[in-house]
C-alpha cells in the first residue's frame, strides 16, 4: 500500500515551492493578460489557417492553466478567499481571450465548419477523460521540480486555449452550434483539469501548505494595493505639475500685461 502512494510524497519545501509558483503565475498582472491576448492571437490564427504547428504554439504560450490550478488549491486547503481570487483571474482571463478570438473573427469571416480542426472539437467521453489525465500529468509534474523539463510537452495535451478561442470565433460569426460544441468542450476540460489536480493535490498532502497559500495571495494583495498607490501617485503628480505650468502661464500672462500697462503709461 505504501508502495503505490510513495509517488505522491513530496517534502513541505517543494509544496511551499510550488504554492508560491502557482500564486505568482496566475497573478493579475500585465503580463499574464498580455500572454493571454497573445497565445489567443496565436491560437486564432492557426485555427483559421487549418494549421497544427501554430495552435501548438499557442498553447505553450498561454498561463490559464495556472489560475485552474490555484482553483483546484483552493478548493483543497478550503480557503474560500483563494478559490475566489483564483475565478476572478480565470474568468476576466477567459473573457478577454473571447474578445480577441471574436475580434479575429469579425476581421476575417472565415467559414468555420471547413476548418478540420474546428469539426474535431465534438464534447464526448474522450474528451473528459483526456482532460482528467492531462491534469494528472500537469499536476504532477509541476510539483516536482526534477520532472518540469518535461512539463512543455504536457501542456500540449491540456487543450483549454483552442476550445476557448474557437468560441469566440464561432461568436464573431454567429456559428451557434459550433459555440455550443466548443464551450462545451472547454467546460469539460476545465472539469477534468481541476478533477484531476484535486486528486494530486490531496494525495500530496497540500493542505499542510494552507498557511503558505493564503500568506501568497495576501502578499499579491499588497503588491498590487502598492502598484496602485504608486499609479495614483504617479497621476497626482503630473497634475501637479500641470497645475504649477498653468500657474506659471498665468503669471507669465500677468507679467506681460503689467508690462503692457507701464508702456501705456509712459
Amino acid at each position: 500500500m505504501m508502495q503505490s502512494i510513495s509517488p505522491f510524497k513530496v517534502s513541505q519545501a517543494c509544496r511551499n515551492k510550488f504554492c508560491e509558483n502557482i500564486i505568482d503565475t496566475s497573478a493579475p498582472t500585465i503580463d499574464f493578460y498580455l500572454l493571454v491576448v497573445l497565445s489567443t492571437l496565436i491560437v486564432a490564427l492557426g485555427i483559421l489557417a487549418d494549421n497544427v504547428i501554430l495552435v501548438i504554439g499557442g498553447m505553450l504560450v498561454t498561463p490559464l492553466l495556472s489560475p485552474i490550478m490555484a482553483i483546484a488549491l483552493g478548493i483543497v486547503i478550503n480557503e474560500h478567499q483563494v478559490i475566489l481570487r483564483s475565478l476572478r483571474i480565470f474568468f476576466s482571463s477567459t473573457i478577454a481571450a473571447v474578445v480577441v478570438a471574436a475580434i479575429i473573427g469579425f476581421l476575417t469571416s472565415t467559414n468555420l465548419e471547413t476548418i478540420s480542426l474546428i469539426k474535431i472539437m465534438q464534447p464526448s467521453l474522450l474528451t473528459i477523460l483526456v482532460a482528467i489525465v492531462a491534469g494528472l500529468a500537469a499536476s504532477y509534474t509541476w510539483v516536482k521540480p526534477e520532472l518540469n523539463v518535461n512539463f512543455a510537452g504536457i501542456a500540449i495535451t491540456v487543450t483549454v486555449i483552442p476550445p476557448l478561442t474557437a468560441v469566440g470565433l464561432a461568436l464573431a460569426n454567429g456559428e451557434w452550434e459550433i459555440l455550443r460544441n466548443t464551450l462545451n468542450v472547454f467546460f469539460l476540460n476545465i472539469g477534468g483539469i481541476i478533477l484531476a489536480s484535486l486528486v494530486v493535490f490531496s494525495l500530496m498532502d497540500f493542505y499542510k501548505s494552507r498557511n503558505k497559500i493564503i500568506s501568497a495571495v495576501e502578499e499579491e494583495k499588497k503588491e498590487i494595493e502598492k502598484k496602485k498607490k504608486e499609479v495614483k501617485k504617479e497621476k497626482l503628480d503630473i497634475e501637479k505639475e500641470k497645475v504649477e505650468e498653468e500657474k506659471k502661464k498665468i503669471k507669465a500672462e500677468k507679467e506681460k500685461i503689467e508690462k503692457e500697462k507701464e508702456k501705456i503709461n509712459i
